[in-house]
């Protein structure tokens, strides 16, 4: 017996339609399903939209990934291996890094869906590769705490982790707490390692700097509430 699939579908990260940015072999394999995962049903239906999908909305299924509990997600996967293959669409990037899906695809792992990853944008990747930084040997750490002094805590510790391995750090943060993220690196960051600031990848206000902490202390600089990523190396 065939193995029911799920795609793991990425999506642009920010207003490019998915035709520009997608590969065709990623499009086909999207306009071949009518059943899809994904954390907004709104926004997934406009993404397939613009993605060109021939079958209309009507005839389309989505689950909405917050409006269920583990449980019912596994409930919802055993039905859906039985009618035809699925697709988990982000709301930006790839899915799962950083993002919920993750739980679909380790719940699709138990109920032996076969997974199919797509390829497409990644923020991270896009960022590390123009940063200048260690790109052999690197952390993800997705988000930081919140409250600023334990921010400040987790960077110094940080910093420790990257003079100790020489791996590159790498965090996001919500948009707008970016330029509070920003001042508590220039405050507990030592000054001898680079800072790469990569906001609004792939948009038409780019911007990806790299430069030692001692530099940005030098300078105002306001990233303001764009999506950012934020590499710590040597």
């Amino acid at each position: 017996m065939q193995k029911p699939i799920l795609y793991l579908i990425p999506n642009t990260l920010g207003a490019q339609s998915p035709i520009e940015i997608l590969s065709p072999s990623t499009l086909k394999s999207i306009h071949s399903l009518t059943s899809f995962i994904a954390e907004n049903a709104k926004t997934a239906r406009a993404f397939l939209k613009e993605a060109g999908h021939p079958v209309h909305p009507s005839g389309m299924e989505i689950i909405e990934l917050d409006k269920h509990h583990k449980n019912e997600l596994e409930e919802v996967l055993e039905l859906l291996a039985k009618k035809n293959n699925t697709g988990l669409i982000s709301e930006a990037g790839m899915p799962c890094i950083a993002d919920p899906g993750a739980e679909v695809v380790n719940l699709a792992i138990k109920q032996n869906f076969r997974i199919v990853p797509l390829s497409g944008p990644s923020s991270i990747f896009l960022a590390l590769t123009a940063s200048g930084l260690n790109g052999q040997q690197f952390i993800f750490h997705g988000y930081l705490p919140v409250q600023s002094a334990e921010r400040k805590e987790k960077i110094k510790e940080l910093d420790q982790e990257l003079k100790k391995t020489g791996f590159t750090q790498i965090f996001i943060e919500t948009p707008y707490r970016n330029d509070g993220m920003l001042q508590d690196i220039l405050n507990a960051a030592s000054l001898d390692i680079r800072l790469c600031i990569a906001a609004s990848l792939m948009q038409d206000d780019e911007t990806i700097l790299t430069r030692k902490i001692s530099a940005w202390k030098n300078e105002t600089y306001e990233i303001g509430k764009r999506p950012c990523m934020f590499l710590l190396g040597k």
